[in-house]
């Protein structure tokens, strides 16, 4: 979508804006297998701009979607986050440095992350970055929350930018955990996309099949339009108040799991805004899912590749099946 007028900063108003508060340089190296204790000569390395909000932008830009990219960044890692990413990515300077994490991937295709420290981030920065998201917000913008909230921040903040987002006629996509997302849910955010284990800690008890994850999906539901949870390679499940749906992927060669549930989120929103109904925006979003594990690190599909795998795609409609009354 090309941006109707210019906004408060000389931002432009894009239809979907996404919010990294603790983006990160991801570094790849590749060994054939890792041997704790061992000096390892590794025969690739990857550097790419990393956050999970950060990575559903560039998710949704290989599908031709524009959105607005909202972030913090600082130090001399963050100069070069800033420097790697398009105009569409726009930084609130901080103090401390960028993180960095380090993903060690070995021949057998297991990956083993190795995700460094976040920086303290002041309340002077924290109120200009929500200065910034709120001049963005408009009636029918999707704004997507991404990510956990570092030291720092209020454990309420994404709360206080759903609720302000709802208040302006904005659609919020909410992908978060602990008490981030617990008190966001309090503020009706309109997707969630938790995977299995945030959707355990947040029900307070382990989510051991799939009858457990319908139950309490149908629960954060009550707070939610449209609950999605991803389930890596046995697909995803959505949830909302006509329905229960269940998707099954196809198996694939992983190359880099690193932003499959990235490609999820932006695939739920680009086909959501699109005007796709939940069941097969989550077809579409699962598909977006499992291409990206197939890729290498940094890359993210195409809408062609997308339609290739989504073709494949399984969609089973649960029937019967009861709400919790509380």
């Amino acid at each position: 979508m090309t941006a109707q007028s210019e906004g408060p900063g000389s931002l432009r108003l894009a239809d979907i804006v996404t919010v990294t508060v603790n983006p990160a340089i991801d570094v790849y190296v590749r060994t054939e297998a890792l041997q704790p204790g061992e000096l390892h000569r590794v025969d690739e390395q990857i550097l790419v701009p990393g956050g999970k909000g950060v990575n559903v932008s560039r998710a949704l830009e290989a599908m031709g979607r524009e959105s607005r990219s909202l972030g913090f960044a600082g130090g001399s890692r963050g100069r070069w986050l800033a420097s790697s990413l398009p105009g569409w990515a726009q930084w609130i300077p901080i103090a401390g440095e960028t993180r960095l994490n380090l993903k060690v991937m070995e021949g057998n295709g297991r990956l083993t992350e190795l995700n460094g420290p976040s920086p303290h981030i002041e309340p002077e920065s924290w109120a200009l970055l929500s200065d910034r998201v709120l001049e963005v917000l408009r009636p029918g913008t999707w704004l997507v929350i991404a990510g956990n909230l570092p030291e720092g921040c209020p454990v309420d903040g994404y709360r206080a930018w759903t609720e302000a987002a709802v208040q302006k006629g904005a659609r919020v996509v909410l992908d978060s955990s602990g008490d981030a997302l617990r008190f966001a849910l309090e503020a009706r955010p309109h997707v969630v996309k938790p995977n299995r284990q945030e959707l355990s800690e947040w029900a307070g008890a382990p989510v051991l099949d799939t009858v457990d994850v319908v139950r309490e999906a149908q629960r954060m539901a009550q707070y939610a339009a449209c609950v999605v949870v991803s389930l890596g390679a046995e697909g995803a499940i959505a949830v909302t108040q006509e329905g229960v749906w269940r998707v099954r992927v196809p198996s694939v060669k992983v190359v880099s799991p690193v932003g499959a549930g990235d490609s999820l989120v932006a695939g739920m929103v680009h086909a959501l805004s699109s005007g796709l109904a939940v069941p097969d925006a989550l077809a579409f979003a699962s598909a977006a899912a499992t291409c990206k594990v197939a890729l290498p690190p940094g890359a993210f599909p195409s809408l062609a590749q997308i339609a290739a795998i989504e073709q494949q795609i399984e969609i089973e409609v649960w029937r019967d099946v009861l709400w919790p009354s509380s």
